[in-house]
């Protein structure tokens, strides 16, 4: 993954780091609003002027250390949602990331928890970037991607066209990507053809889909892990995209692991 500059650990900058967790939604929720059972929802517009909510509320938030070692930490985050908290989530929650090292690479469990005395939606996503230098390769096979409209929003899913079929290992290249793929099939690799490196990435069921963004002219890209479409819960009948009811108490828990190999 890319490096975190120390002034973006000192300034809290979290888009300057090298991974955070999408949690309790990955993406985009439309204009901030949502209604679920009956209830209408407004969410705080929390991308500086951006028209939508993104990525949740916890990647925003402090988290606590509740355990470290030489090779593996648990972070936790618990959400209540009084006052103002409510615009960032209106359900009260429990999450937790494990960081887990080995001689293999690395394990990343996370787990989002209803702490609420309703169901709640949810959903668990991970955003690592990864440096984008001369030569690299993408793999990863998916059966369909939604396209953007003006909005940032996905419209229908259409199968994937070439320009954005990485089925085979090829160079990423310019394909202006910022879209969220159906039918992932769990697995991607990421090949440093200079460096003779190449990242492997795994990732549990829950993780039906892939976001995949290469912004022009940028020197990061990310493939990022989610269980839901973006703007899933606007959709009619949200579970069939990826998004999760979960009753009070009921948790989700799912891990993605990367596996670093050399390449001769």
């Amino acid at each position: 993954m890319r490096e975190t500059p120390e002034g973006a650990l000192r300034d809290g900058l979290v888009r300057q780091t090298s991974c955070y967790a999408l949690i309790p939604y990955s993406n985009r929720i439309a204009q901030g609003r949502f209604s679920f059972e009956g209830v209408e929802h407004r969410l705080a517009l929390n991308f500086g002027d951006h028209p939508h909510s993104i990525h949740g509320n916890a990647w925003q938030k402090p988290w606590q250390v509740m355990e470290a070692g030489e090779a593996s930490c648990r972070l936790v985050f618990v959400h209540n949602p009084r006052g103002d908290e409510a615009r960032g989530w209106p359900f009260a929650y429990r999450a937790e990331q494990l960081f887990e090292l080995s001689p293999n690479g690395l394990m990343l469990t996370l787990m989002l928890e209803n702490e609420d005395h309703r169901a709640m939606p949810a959903g668990l996503g991970l955003h690592p970037f990864f440096p984008r230098r001369p030569g690299v390769r993408l793999q990863f096979t998916a059966e369909r991607v939604y396209p953007n409209g003006e909005d940032s929003l996905p419209v229908d899913s259409i199968l994937v066209p070439d320009d954005w079929s990485y089925r085979t290992m090829r160079e990423l290249g310019e394909p202006r990507l910022d879209n969220c793929f159906a039918g992932w099939d769990g697995t991607a690799r990421i090949a440093y053809i200079q460096e003779k490196i190449a990242l492997h990435i795994e990732a549990d069921s829950l993780f039906g889909h892939l976001v995949v963004y290469v912004p022009s002219g940028r020197d990061f890209f990310a493939v990022e892990p989610v269980s839901h479409m973006n703007d899933a819960i606007n959709r009619p009948e949200p579970v069939r995209h990826g998004l999760k009811v979960l009753k009070p108490g009921e948790r989700l828990t799912a891990q993605v692991r990367f596996g670093v190999e050399a390449l001769s």
